[in-house]
């Protein structure tokens, strides 16, 4: 599947601004000396799957366009390993702006954001993300689970 909107939603609002070695920092209250991957993610190729190994917890610390920008090489790498470690930790970061801060993009760039969420619930299997605990996040792309989908 041809995923260009997402790929544009993610262009559109990068770079960062804040970066996932920035949250690492912010993570560790000013301090570098754990921040030893140096990154330049200006644009969505920059993005590795080493860093997003690498920084893989900090998301919590970028705010929603930030967020947006990673969507794209997040939902690519998940779709091709079918493993992604920092999953979680995007997931319920985004979860945080669904659907107050998504309902201000415009109508395309909402579409590709639930085109981007699709893609990831398609790329792993049920339970592997944790879609039951982000409920605006299903509820965007209009699926049902429940703790019981999980057994």
């Amino acid at each position: 599947m041809n995923h260009f909107a997402v790929f544009e939603l993610s262009r559109k609002h990068g770079p960062p601004r804040i970066d996932l070695r920035t949250a690492k920092i912010i993570d560790s209250y000013g301090f570098e000396g754990r921040a030893t991957r140096a990154i330049n993610h200006r644009a969505l190729n920059d993005v590795s799957r080493d860093d997003l190994d690498f920084y893989g917890w900090f998301y919590a610390f970028l705010g929603f366009e930030d967020l947006l920008f990673y969507l794209y090489p997040i939902a690519l790498e998940l779709d091709k390993s079918k493993s992604l470690d920092c999953i979680d930790s995007f997931m319920y970061s985004l979860y945080r702006f669904v659907p107050a801060e998504s309902s201000k993009l415009d109508s395309s760039d909402q579409q590709a954001l639930i085109e981007g969420l699709r893609w990831i619930w398609d790329a792993v299997p049920l339970g592997y993300t944790d879609w039951v605990q982000c409920p605006n996040l299903v509820k965007a792309i209009g699926i049902s689970v429940s703790w019981d989908d999980l057994s």
